[in-house]
């Protein structure tokens, strides 16, 4: 098991590598196919069996978890190889400028395709293959929060439109030239400079091919971290680069003494959490202003504004991908709403991840106010806390964390309220 564990770290560097290249604007084309090839030992699936009866042989729960996280992202790789094809497809009718009603219809197709796949490799759907890889989260209570969340969501709306300003994306207030600069000036008071983070790369060079919206990768974890954003403005492009810097510095400041499995493997939303903690700083009136140059009170009605529509988007998105991830194998998608609708949805319930993640960094950065002040961004302390965390690498699911950390359970409604009570 060593040896392909140790083929699979291979694999994922590869990958990753390949990836980022890519969507850096530093290759011409992403190939998969070709690195899945290279690695077939550890993406045809066929360890699997031997991986779960070694999973079950550990005598310790500990050791069991780690066990099973492997046999999870060995699950993964292969379930990604197997509808690459099928993807490739969908991607090039995309680009050639596909109706909305045949790309509803290639979801479809995917989604019997994937969860056929998924029993092949031993899960009986979508949503089991979900719950194995979050472990305690309860996905009929989060489809009932975000329901009840989306009826709170449109007063909220109302309002939070109705506020003074609360229109402007800020392009001018917070112009590209100043994107990167935006984001040391908020983790100076950290204490965290990213130019001294062992490891970590920061491309911000303009670039044909790049992706417009920061991202953050690690082919390594840690040991190769990339941070790569375009020279963008506006309150969107500084949001997206505060994300991406906190999921490149949790990346950065694991330890690298922990196993494969509590560095790079578990939650898949842990990154989104520590990367919503950090985006969660702009949101702070007091800063985003000084950033903006506006009044703190115009500030705060635009933040607000954009956070409510983002989350209304996120939350509306539940009910179907739950759906989608209880069909039966080989089942195709029902219609679930207008054309195109079905094609922004997923059976992976990334719609969960992403308000799990927003969760995690609303309480969190609430917590850091009351423990800090409105200007907790200066506090020292805080920047500690968060390389406490970071430190131990993927070892804890978000809400594992958040028990830790003394915050509220998890939830679209607690997340609303957080919001709102800033």
């Amino acid at each position: 098991m060593a040896d392909l564990r140790a083929r699979f770290e291979s694999f994922r560097e590869a990958r990753e590598r390949a990836r980022l290249d890519h969507a850096a604007g530093l290759a011409d084309a992403f190939d998969p196919e070709r690195i899945e090839a290279e690695y077939a030992d550890v993406t045809s699936g066929d360890a699997l069996p031997a991986l779960r009866a070694d999973a079950e042989a550990a005598h310790f729960a500990g050791e069991r978890a780690a066990r099973t996280r492997f046999v999870l992202a060995v699950a993964q790789a292969a379930l990604a190889a197997s509808l690459r094809e099928t993807d490739a497809h969908v991607e090039a009718r995309r680009r050639a400028g596909a109706e909305p009603d045949e790309l509803d219809e290639l979801r479809s197709e995917r989604i019997a395709l994937r969860s056929t796949a998924l029993a092949k490799l031993g899960f009986a759907s979508a949503r089991a293959f979900a719950e194995a890889l979050r472990p305690g989260v309860d996905y009929a209570l989060w489809s009932a929060g975000a329901a009840r969340a989306l009826a709170a969501l449109e007063p909220a709306l109302r309002d939070a439109g109705g506020a003074p300003g609360a229109e402007p994306s800020f392009a001018a207030e917070l112009p590209a030239p100043r994107l990167r600069a935006a984001l040391d000036y908020a983790l100076e008071g950290l204490g965290l400079d990213l130019e001294r983070v062992p490891d970590l790369d920061s491309d911000g060079e303009p670039r044909a091919g790049k992706a417009p919206l920061a991202f953050a990768g690690a082919p390594r974890v840690p040991g190769d971290v990339r941070l790569v954003y375009a020279p963008a403005a506006g309150l969107a492009a500084h949001g997206a680069l505060f994300a991406a810097a906190g999921s490149a510095l949790h990346a950065a400041f694991t330890s690298p003494a922990l196993p494969l499995e509590r560095r790079a493997l578990g939650d898949p939303a842990l990154p989104g959490g520590f990367g919503e903690a950090l985006r969660a700083l702009l949101r702070e009136a007091r800063l985003g202003a000084a950033l903006a140059g506006v009044a703190e009170e115009h500030f705060a009605a635009v933040a607000l504004r954009a956070r409510l529509l983002e989350l209304r988007r996120t939350a509306e998105r539940v009910a179907g991908e739950l759906a989608l991830a209880e069909l039966a194998p080989g089942a195709g998608a029902p219609q679930l709403g207008p054309a195109g609708f079905l094609a922004s949805l997923g059976p992976a319930l990334s719609s969960v991840d992403e308000l799990r993640a927003a969760s995690f960094g609303a309480l969190f950065a609430g917590a850091q106010r009351a423990r800090f002040g409105r200007e907790w961004w200066k506090a020292r302390g805080a920047g500690e806390l968060l390389k406490e965390l970071w430190n131990t690498g993927s070892s804890y699911g978000l809400e594992a964390l958040a028990r830790e950390l003394g915050l509220a359970p998890l939830g679209a409604e607690v997340l609303l309220e957080a919001e709102l009570s800033r």
